[in-house]
């Protein structure tokens, strides 16, 4: 199973003797896991008596422990005073297979931190129908803070657009001039490296003046997005960051194979690979290393075929604080002249092409996977 619903041995005795060794559809299973594991609530599944079972990723990322930490711990672990006495309350209502609709209360994470969720708890029956356990789906419920940040973010994107179309207008004519004068030099003659050097700038201006057109409502990206060779993009975002793994003495380390092209925009395509590889840079100031992986991939979920990439790095890694905010608009943890609008924009637009992202990272590191459809 995947990670964050998988048993250890002490959760594993709890299972009723009748599926121990019974034939089992494992696909059907793994499907179900990654279904469970994508999804935004907290699904936990425990024995009568209350020990975990299963912990799903959501659960990982609104109460902090991971799935190693709960499997095999009592759900009151969860809890405080008068909330472990109701606790078995509603084991004993389960028991007799009562279900136990949505109810408001405060669970309490692994900081101590106090976080107000609705639950729905139900009884999980055999095929003979007797109560082998229970199910809980754990929601966050928004404090009135979170909704005035929610109200505070959407105003200032409302705000970041504005000023973009404006920036997008005064640098229209400096970009122009900047454009012929690398005309001009690129009829010079040239060593190879600068020749190289030239073309990558090249490159980059058309891709702002492209950017600001965009933001200024002139340009609007063609209704079919282009095919792109993921290999050659990903080593594009290497070359743009040389300076700064060469200062580091970061190790770059590919594992790439054959895969086929993929329908984008290659400029977006760009803009999401740049944004990641230079965060996992970001995480690595005193050297370390970055591992590029690509693959050939079919999605459990959509079940349509595509594009795996991996960026992972050796830094220390992120809080579960930080990762539940990881893909928030004008979140970061660098200093006050990042915007914070880099991974919010990757999963936008990922999202946008049916793909997925998803982060996993402890204190050896972060990866980053990013599925794209073919």
């Amino acid at each position: 199973m995947q990670a964050g619903l998988r048993m250890n041995a002490q959760a594993s005795r709890q299972v009723p003797e009748e599926l121990h060794g019974s034939a089992i559809d494992w696909a059907s299973i793994h499907v179900f896991a990654s279904i469970v594991n994508r999804c935004e609530d907290a699904i936990i599944s425990a024995t009568i008596d209350g020990l975990v079972l299963t912990w799903n990723n959501s659960a990982e990322r609104i109460f902090g422990y991971t799935a190693s930490e709960m499997v095999g711990q009592p759900l009151a672990r969860l809890l405080r005073g008068d909330d472990e006495q109701h606790l078995n309350e509603h084991l004993a209502r389960l028991r007799r297979g009562e279900h136990i609709g949505c109810y408001e209360t405060v669970r309490h994470s692994k900081s101590g931190e106090q976080i107000p969720v609705c639950v729905t708890c139900s009884p999980v029956c055999d095929i003979s129908n007797q109560v082998i356990g229970l199910s809980e789906i754990v929601r966050e419920v928004p404090s009135s803070e979170q909704v005035g940040r929610v109200e505070r973010i959407n105003e200032r994107l409302r705000a970041m657009g504005r000023l973009a179309s404006r920036i997008a207008h005064e640098i229209n004519n400096p970009l122009t001039a900047i454009t012929n004068l690398l005309f001009l030099i690129q009829r010079d003659c040239l060593t190879a490296e600068s020749a190289q050097y030239l073309s990558l700038a090249q490159g980059e201006i058309a891709r702002i003046a492209t950017i600001s057109a965009h933001s200024l409502g002139i340009y609007r990206y063609s209704s079919q997005p282009g095919l792109c060779a993921v290999m050659g993009i990903v080593d594009e975002a290497i070359i743009q960051c040389r300076d700064k793994i060469e200062t580091a003495g970061i190790m770059v380390r590919r594992d790439y194979h054959p895969v086929s092209m993929i329908s984008f925009h290659r400029d977006e395509l760009h803009h999401v690979m740049l944004n990641v590889v230079k965060n996992a840079l970001d995480a690595m100031p005193s050297g370390g290393a970055l591992h590029l992986r690509i693959r050939g991939r079919r999605d459990w979920v959509s079940g349509r075929n595509g594009v795996l990439i991996t960026v992972g790095d050796t830094g220390k890694g992120m809080t579960p604080e930080t990762r539940a905010r990881l893909f928030e608009p004008f979140f970061s943890t660098k200093d006050a002249t990042r915007t914070g609008l880099g991974l919010w924009s990757c999963a936008h637009i990922i999202a946008k092409y049916g793909g997925r992202i998803l982060v996993k990272s402890n204190e050896s590191g972060t990866v980053v996977a990013m599925f794209l459809p073919s």
